[in-house]
């Protein structure tokens, strides 16, 4: 197959010249990272992944991440470059799998992402991630631009993220994702404070800004004794929805209730919650940090539903990215261990409530300097064919399922 660039051919090759001819003057604000990671994943030969040749595969992939973050005064600039790639078997499941689903609506309103080799096993792409400007003086924040934005406190599940939140498995969450927006916050003297956010999105790629397929948001955040208060009011792709937050401690740990309904246009009410709890402790005379959150899925089908199945309100989620489960409830808990000061294990395991299906996870994290960190992983999904973590079917009530696969990987993780 050969090469096929975006519509956005060379700007990000001008912008990072640009950014890195600048930074020569502010060495110090630049800094970056390096990911090599090696990945195995593994289906049953009834999944979906296998009836496309995908059965089993394996995967190297690079990330490079250069950042560029300096200030004058009162101003600030943020901008990030990525370079990623992927050789193996998984481009080509990627692009297959993403035929059979509904077309994905655009995350974000500026196309800065540039294909510099597009085969069918090999994938590099050039992005700009962050560009933004931002101004602050006293109880004032402002910043226009691609930037991140997270809201909400869980800590798997996330239905109070209205704009690109991580999916439950995601392995690598110091970055989020960038999206352009308009932000502005007012410090209050009381302590509390209220942020705005203006998302504008295209219903196409291509087509024009709406208002449905934008979002316009409103958080608010206060102390109320010991009782930490959020509230979000919000017009989201067409929908109304609102958050109520409340937080608090008990004994020495953090407890955290998040309620979140959603008006659809056509009058029906989806809520959705999620009840966490996370605390420090000592396990084996070793430091360790433990966590528990319960969360319910108001847009979740019924068990065993196949995917061309699912409810309309729920696959649009799933298409743009702000669901990720098909069923209403789950619970989730892990902990991470420090074995030693440079040796950190962390297990944790999300178990669909509905059906019993359940997703195990452990990645171990070794320090070998101060800037380079070896990790190590694995993703284990249990249950039989027809739930969700064994696998739903596409269509009907037998194979192919969509299973997610038994992943393993390795990765050198480089600090600059």
């Amino acid at each position: 197959m050969p090469t096929r660039p975006s519509s956005f051919a060379t700007a990000p090759a001008a912008a990072i010249a640009l950014a890195l001819l600048t930074a020569s003057a502010h060495a110090g604000d630049l800094r970056g990272r390096i990911e090599l990671t090696d990945l195995g994943a593994f289906t049953d030969p009834t999944s979906l992944d296998a009836s496309l040749g995908a059965e089993d595969r394996n995967d190297v992939l690079g990330d490079l991440r250069i950042m560029y973050e300096p200030r004058w005064d009162n101003w600030d600039f943020s901008f990030a470059y990525r370079l990623s790639a992927d050789v193996g078997r998984g481009v080509e499941l990627a692009r297959d799998t993403a035929a059979l689903m509904p077309p994905k609506p655009p995350a974000t309103l500026f196309d800065l992402t540039q294909d510099i080799v597009n085969t069918d096993h090999a994938l590099v792409t050039q992005k700009i991630d962050r560009l933004s400007l931002g101004y602050s003086s006293g109880n004032f924040v402002a910043r226009v631009g691609r930037q991140a934005l997270t809201w909400g406190a869980g800590t798997v599940f996330h239905p109070m993220d209205l704009v690109d939140p991580f999916a439950p498995e995601t392995v690598d969450t110091e970055y989020k994702p960038g999206v352009d927006m308009a932000y502005v916050q007012m410090l209050f003297d009381d302590g509390s404070d209220l942020q705005a956010i203006a998302v504008p999105r295209r219903a196409t790629p291509g087509g024009q800004v709406t208002l449905d397929a934008s979002t316009l948001a409103l958080h608010y955040h206060r102390t109320l004794g010991d009782i930490g208060l959020t509230a979000i009011l919000a017009r989201d792709h067409g929908d109304w929805t609102a958050g109520l937050g409340l937080s608090g401690a008990l004994g020495g740990a953090v407890w955290n209730a998040e309620l979140v309904p959603t008006l659809l246009p056509d009058g029906t009410l989806r809520t959705s919650g999620l009840v966490n709890i996370s605390g420090a402790t000592t396990i084996f005379d070793r430091n360790a940090t433990l966590f528990a959150e319960y969360f319910h899925n108001g847009f979740g089908a019924a068990n065993g539903s196949a995917l061309d199945a699912l409810p309309a309100d729920l696959v649009d989620r799933l298409s743009r990215g702000q669901v990720f489960n098909t069923s209403r409830n789950y619970l989730a808990a892990g902990l991470s261990l420090e074995w030693t000061p440079l040796f950190t294990i962390s297990p944790s395991v999300i178990l669909n409530l509905d059906d019993k299906s359940l997703d195990l996870a452990a990645e171990a994290n070794w320090s070998l300097n101060d800037n380079l960190n070896l990790i190590a992983g694995v993703q284990v999904p249990v249950g039989p064919s027809g739930t969700e973590f064994g696998g739903l079917p596409v269509s009907g009530g037998g194979a192919p399922y969509a299973e997610p696969p038994t992943t393993a990987y390795m990765q050198l993780r480089q600090y600059f």
